[in-house]
């Protein structure tokens, strides 16, 4: 995926997945994971929007960027997602400068 192999160069460290089904394995195994890139329009067990949800439920320290194509989409992601959604054709530097926005704002959130 060049999107992940732009995350590596610019030194994130990246878990693929091809499924929602992918995702919960990883979340499931403990893995360290701070930002969950997803489409909207997901395989497996459910879609962007049911992952997300999941997520903010059962993870709540993890970030969620939700991406779509779909029509009205834009909408229901925006309530899952703190940077809202990502809207397809989108550059990899976009991805970055969401990713770095949510870290500053945990960042400052642990703050004492």
């Amino acid at each position: 995926m060049v999107l992940a192999d732009y995350l590596r160069d610019c030194g994130y460290k990246v878990v693929e997945g091809v499924t929602a089904d992918d995702v919960l394995a990883v979340l499931a195994a403990g893995k360290k994971i701070d930002v969950v890139l997803a489409e909207v329009q997901l395989g497996g067990s459910s879609n962007g929007f049911e992952l997300a949800r999941h997520i903010r439920e059962n993870h709540p320290d993890i970030d969620v960027i939700l991406s779509n194509g779909a029509p009205g989409a834009a909408q229901r992601a925006g309530d899952l997602c703190d940077e809202g959604p990502l809207e397809k054709p989108y550059h990899p530097e976009e991805v970055v400068r969401r990713i770095n926005a949510l870290r500053e704002r945990r960042r400052i959130a642990r703050r004492p």
